[in-house]
């Protein structure tokens, strides 16, 4: 452990609310006496080492663990050459620079006795308190957790150190993988860009790539043999288990192989993060496989050249990068199809993609024209004069061109109709034409990858919105309307995208004051803000304000009625009926919720949904189970609800088959009675 780690985590600022909780244990304690029986794998030998010596290795390896249950935040580190004084301190500093946490806790609890004493004497008078406490539960919880998940991973995942790839192909693999990594590539590219790999043998699986990581839920890259397979895969047109893909991604430390972990220790490999342990694996209706010594050689070189691509090389379209594997330099070519032939609307919609709302907004700017700069005696009227001059497809009409800002706003819908890269390029041309389009910097805002950043530029939206719409906002008889006013919904939808930004990066009150405030805006709520305030009240234990939202909008929708169901309980408790009721309504809409809540694979968050669906209940889901959780004992009763719920609805079932076999023996005897 460096000593100028301990003095950085002490130089930061005590946090005096927080607690850690902090051991470490043998990884073969936490995994059972069984481990080493368990990985005796014929046939795996690599380098001189077998993986059966790896898992006697890996079972006498010491594991630090320390837990924020405030943060909801882990850190675990494995080495089987320091002393638990040692590892613990090294893992302490780590947690807090990893995770990125600006404080250092009040109060240390270490469940080992000796350990926290010899962590007392080390820390000396700096503030935190370092105590024995061998009950600390979130600690012992999480513990569990991991033992439970590696006493089967192995069951579920083949490590590389299987694949038949020598030690050197592997460390370079590793330092790939670690620099495309640090190099946060999915800041410029997503799952809408498939790049197509060039270069004589290219292994089948590896000819297309897409980048993951631009949602923030899992990073890496993903492997195809065809562009279409991506896109079949996008549009759920075929079964993923019915498909062969690769990828490497990146997983936390305690989730990736335990014999993977250990040579990773043994070869003093790279690793970016603790959360960025790279897993290389291709999967199909035959379950998982490991990378042939091509395939996980081609990957490297591809790993390499992105991690080494700079955003200026990526908007050409096609680029080359020399790198250097196994001794040899040699280029790799990587090429973005859609920026060098970009593809019309109807393509992205063949894809999966659905149009975006935004474009029907310069048609219905079009009518507020039109009829403005017309007067007409009625309503009927009205509606002939724009049926006649407004009807036909919205690319055919004849929209203004001549100011800066008409140029931009033609670019700004263009740019609507396209993804990913291309979306980028054409509204960073139109922000050119006109700096102060809202539309245009919404665009870029919804792109920025870094939170920082996403902010700042949806800030810039709202200014540029409220400036421009400084007349209706000082207008009483348009607050409240603002959606049906075409112009003001670039400044809604900054809005919104600014408090999504906010509550992302935690800052939940100032995104409640931005959806609260849309809502005065627009009372019709076209936006859904809704659903998103509502939850996040809760979680502030600001009730009152939440029921004057759920009372003010009457629906049926299953996301309502679960947040309904909710409220009651808050308020009434287990006990309360009115609770019972809402909870039934709710189960009624959408049965599903408690299903998905423990199945071992939900469905993705859909782009679309029917009502009463499993992917509706996956919405619902994502945006309530942050406040489910914060509210104590609703999840438990929730499932006790919704088994009283099964048991109910098949006693109805039972009962509604007996009544329907009498009808029909009813039926049957009077036939035969009336053929006598």
């Amino acid at each position: 452990m460096k000593k100028k780690q301990l003095k950085e985590f002490l130089s930061l600022p005590i946090n005096g609310e927080v607690v850690w909780q902090g051991g470490t244990f043998l990884f073969g304690s936490m995994i059972g006496k069984d481990f080493e029986a368990d990985l005796l794998v014929e046939g795996s030998e690599s380098s001189g080492q077998t993986v059966p010596d790896m898992a006697i290795q890996l079972a006498q390896t010491n594991m630090a663990l320390w837990v924020s249950q405030a943060v909801e935040q882990v850190h675990a580190t494995p080495d089987k050459t320091a002393s638990p004084l040692e590892i613990l301190v090294k893992t302490l500093c780590e947690f807090a620079d990893v995770q990125e946490i600006d404080y250092r806790p009040a109060r240390l609890e270490v469940v080992d006795e000796q350990l926290a004493e010899c962590l007392r004497e080390l820390l000396g008078d700096c503030g935190t308190e370092v105590v024995f406490e061998p009950q600390a539960r979130f600690w012992h919880e999480v513990r569990d957790t991991m033992s439970e998940h590696f006493s089967d991973l192995t069951q579920k995942f083949p490590p590389l150190a299987e694949s038949g790839c020598d030690h050197a192909s592997i460390r370079e693999y590793a330092e790939a993988a670690a620099a495309f990594y640090r190099s946060r590539i999915w800041r410029h590219l997503s799952d809408k860009d498939v790049l197509q790999l060039h270069g004589r043998g290219v292994p089948k699986q590896l000819k297309f790539a897409t980048i993951l990581g631009a949602g923030r839920q899992e990073y890496g890259i993903g492997f195809y043999a065809s562009a279409q397979t991506h896109w079949d895969m996008y549009s759920q047109r075929a079964d993923p288990r019915e498909l062969e893909i690769g990828s490497v991604t990146f997983v936390n430390l305690t989730d990736a192989d335990p014999i993977d972990v250990a040579m990773w220790g043994d070869l003093e490999l790279p690793l970016e993060a603790g959360d960025a342990f790279p897993v290389f694996l291709f999967y199909s209706h035959d379950g998982a496989r490991l990378p042939q010594p091509k395939e996980l050689k081609f990957a490297t070189k591809v790993m390499l050249a992105l991690s080494d691509s700079s955003e200026e090389e990526i908007d050409s379209g096609k680029w080359k990068k020399s790198v250097n594997v196994s001794g040899k330099t040699s280029q790799q070519t990587i090429s973005i199809p859609d920026l060098l032939d970009p593809p019309d609307q109807h393509v992205w919609m063949e894809r999966g993609m659905t149009p975006d709302r935004r474009a029907t907004d310069r048609f219905h700017g079009l009518i507020s024209a039109y009829m403005s700069e017309n007067e007409f005696e009625g309503f009927e009227e009205a509606n002939e004069a724009i049926a006649k001059k407004l009807t036909g497809s919205f690319d055919d009409f004849d929209y203004p061109n001549q100011t800066p800002w008409d140029k931009a706003n033609n670019l700004f819908y263009e740019a609507v109709d396209n993804h990913g890269r291309r979306q980028i390029q054409i509204a960073r041309h139109a922000l050119e034409l006109d700096p102060d389009h809202i539309g245009a910097n919404n665009l870029l805002a919804e792109a920025e990858f870094d939170l920082d950043a996403k902010i700042d530029r949806f800030r810039r939206s709202v200014e540029l919105g409220m400036a421009q719409s400084s007349e209706l906002l000082n207008d009483p008889e348009a607050i409240g309307h603002f959606w049906g006013i075409s112009e003001t919904r670039p400044l809604m939808r900054a809005k919104y995208g600014l408090a999504t930004a906010l509550q992302a990066d935690g800052q939940a009150n100032e995104a409640v004051a931005e959806l609260l405030d849309i809502l005065r805006l627009n009372q019709n709520d076209n936006l859904g803000v809704r659903y998103d305030v509502v939850p996040i009240l809760l979680s502030q234990n600001r009730e009152a304000e939440a029921v004057e939202v759920l009372n003010r909008y009457s629906e049926e929708t299953a996301s309502w009625l679960y947040l309904k169901a909710q409220v009651e309980f808050r308020a009434g408790g287990p006990q309360s009926r009115s609770a019972a009721k809402a909870i039934k309504a709710a189960f009624h809409a959408n049965p599903h919720v408690v299903e998905l809540l423990f199945s071992p694979d939900p469905p993705l968050m859909p782009e679309h949904y029917a009502l009463g669906s499993p992917e509706e209940a996956a919405i619902v889901i994502g945006e309530q189970l942050e406040s489910w959780t914060e509210t104590e004992n609703f999840v438990p009763w929730m499932i006790k609800a919704f088994e009283r719920f099964e048991q109910e609805s098949a006693k109805r079932e039972r009962s509604r088959r007996l009544d329907q076999r009498r009808k029909q023996r009813k039926k049957k005897s009077q036939r035969k009675k009336s053929r006598k």
